[in-house]
C-alpha cells in the first residue's frame, strides 16, 4: 500500500521527537541510578531482597519511556543510553548495562505481545512483573554471596524482584498519564491512526 506523501513527511520529525524523548528519559533515569549508587551496594551486601526492591527504581524511567514514546524497542534504547551515561559512576561500572538492557528487552517483549493479543494494562503489568522480575533475578543470582543463598533469602529476593518490576510497570503507566495531563505531547500522536496500538513503526 502506498503511504500518503503527508504521512511520509511527518514520519521523520515524529521519529526524531520520539528518539529525543527517549534520550530525555534516559538522562533522568541515569541521574536516578547515579543517585542511588552509594546506597545499593550496601543494601545488596546486607539484605538482597531490600536491594531488589530499591533496584526497581533503576528501570522506572526505562519503562515510562517505552510507554510514552510508543517506540518498538524503546525500553531497550533508553536502557542502553542510561548505561552509557551512568556506567562510570556505579560500583559495577559498565556491567550495569547487563541488567538494564535485559529489563528493557523483556519489557519491550511483554508490551509487544500484549499489544498483539489485545491485552489490557493490568495484564501487561502482571506479566512485566513476572517476566522482568524473574529475568533480573536470574542475572543477579550468580553474584549473590554464599551466606545469602539460603532458600528463604533466595525466595524473598525473587519475590522482591517481581514486586519491584510490577510496581515499575504500574508507576510507568501512571507517569505517562500524568505527563499527558500536564500537556507534554507524545511523539506518537502525529503518527498513530485512530484505533491502533500506539506504536511507531
Amino acid at each position: 500500500m502506498r503511504i500518503p506523501a503527508e504521512t511520509r513527511r511527518d514520519h521523520g520529525p515524529t521519529m526524531t521527537r520520539a528518539y529525543l524523548q527517549s534520550a530525555a528519559f534516559a538522562a533522568v533515569q541515569a541521574m536516578l541510578v547515579i543517585g542511588l549508587a552509594p546506597l545499593t551496594p550496601h543494601l545488596a551486601g546486607w539484605f538482597p531482597p531490600a536491594y531488589a526492591l530499591v533496584a526497581g527504581l533503576h528501570t522506572l524511567l526505562i519503562f515510562t519511556s517505552r510507554r510514552f514514546t510508543g517506540l518498538r524497542g524503546g525500553a531497550t534504547l533508553t536502557a542502553a543510553l542510561t548505561a552509557v551515561v551512568c556506567g562510570p559512576f556505579t560500583a559495577i561500572g559498565w556491567l550495569i548495562a547487563a541488567p538494564l538492557l535485559l529489563a528493557g528487552l523483556l519489557f519491550d517483549g511483554v508490551l509487544a505481545v500484549s499489544a498483539n493479543r489485545g491485552w489490557g494494562e493490568r495484564i501487561d503489568i502482571v506479566l512485566s512483573g513476572a517476566v522482568v522480575g524473574t529475568g533480573l533475578f536470574v542475572v543477579s543470582l550468580p553474584v549473590m554471596s554464599l551466606p545469602h543463598l539460603g532458600p528463604v533469602i533466595v525466595a524473598a529476593t525473587l519475590a522482591a524482584r517481581i514486586i519491584a518490576s510490577a510496581g515499575g510497570a504500574l508507576l510507568s503507566a501512571r507517569l505517562v498519564r500524568r505527563l499527558e495531563r500536564i500537556g507534554v505531547r507524545r511523539a506518537v500522536a502525529a503518527a498513530r491512526p485512530a484505533g491502533t496500538t500506539g506504536e511507531v513503526v
